[in-house]
Order: C-alpha cells, then structure tokens, then sequence
C-alpha cells in the first residue's frame, strides 16, 4: 500500500469519525432554530448524584400520555406522544400512538409502564440540564427550592421538530436559571 493511499484512507476514516457528532450537534442546532417551544412545568426531584457531573436534576410534572383503547404497547417500545398547550401557557402530553402524528406537534420517545386507566409513563430523555460547573451548584439550589415551595415556578422551555426535543433552557421564577445562579449561560 502506499503512502498516498494510506493517506487517503486516514482522511477517509478521520471525516466518518468526525461525521457522527457533527449530526448530533446540527440535528440539535436545528430543532433549537426551527423547532416549536414548549413549555413544561417540573416537578421536585432528589438533585444528589456524586457521578454525573455538574447539572440540573430535572423531572417532568405530568411524564405521562393517554393510551387510545385497544393498543397494546411494551415497555420500551418507541412510541409518539403528541404536545399539547393549556390555557395556561404550559404544555402537557396528549395521546401516545404507534406512528407520528401528522396534524400535531410530538416527541419520539419510549413507553414506560402503564400508570392507570388508559395511560402510559414516558420515559423522558430530558432529566438533566448542564451547566458551567461553577454555577451548576447555585442553580440546582435555586431550582430546588422554588419546586419545593407551594408555588412550584420552575419550567423547561422544549423545542421540538420532528419527534425530536432539545431543553432551550430552564426558568426559575420567570427567570432563566443561569440568571438565578449568578451569571449567564455559555
């Protein structure tokens, strides 16, 4: 073989391993510019975990959507949850089905056990918001006492674009948690 054509398979193989999170990062950037933004009311969530780093713990209120009569859905099976919005501004999920729906906004997510008549948990792939590791600590301390207190003010802002969501940020008080922790968000 080569030098040339050792090169070229180097190149070759340095852009494929560059390729997969290049994806990530732009089906990210997309649905954070284009997708629709949601709002999620959070609810309390024990925020201690020694090995995952500096982040937010955060927990959904209402993780759970309708199951239509008859449709039989595993555990851990990929189902389609639609969105929708109250009157109070604040988004909550609707029906769970099979394929993506074509006339609402959903999230492509995974079935979770059945939690009552007619309805299924979602297992959510938002439970952690990261942060600069200087502030993460005052941030989580903030969010947990505003879910602690009567008023519970704490909410995630989702985008969502094709089944797809990517937490745009997370307000404590009306305000955006870095905010409250003492500085902006990178």
């Amino acid at each position: 073989m080569t030098s040339r054509t050792r090169l070229w398979l180097f190149a070759a193989m340095a852009l494929v391993q560059l390729a997969a999170p290049a994806s990530i990062i732009l089906s990210h950037e997309r649905t954070l510019a284009k997708g629709e933004a949601f709002k999620f009311r959070t609810a309390p969530l024990d925020p201690y975990d020694a090995f995952r780093g500096r982040y937010v713990a955060l927990q959904f209120k209402d993780g759970q959507a309708a199951l239509p009569a008859g449709v039989k859905v595993s555990f851990g099976q990929t189902v389609y949850a639609t969105i929708d919005t109250g009157e109070d501004g604040f988004a909550n999920f609707g029906v769970a089905s099979l394929s993506p729906p074509e006339d609402k906004p959903y999230l492509k997510v995974k079935a979770g056990f059945r939690s009552g008549e007619g309805r299924i948990a979602l297992q959510l792939p938002f439970d952690r918001f990261y942060m600069q590791e200087g502030k993460a600590p005052a941030a989580e301390a903030a969010y947990w006492e505003h879910n602690r207190r009567g008023a519970q003010d704490a909410y995630v802002v989702l985008r969502v674009l094709d089944g797809a969501g990517v937490i745009e940020n997370v307000y404590v008080g009306g305000k955006p948690i870095a905010a409250v922790a003492g500085g902006a968000r990178p």
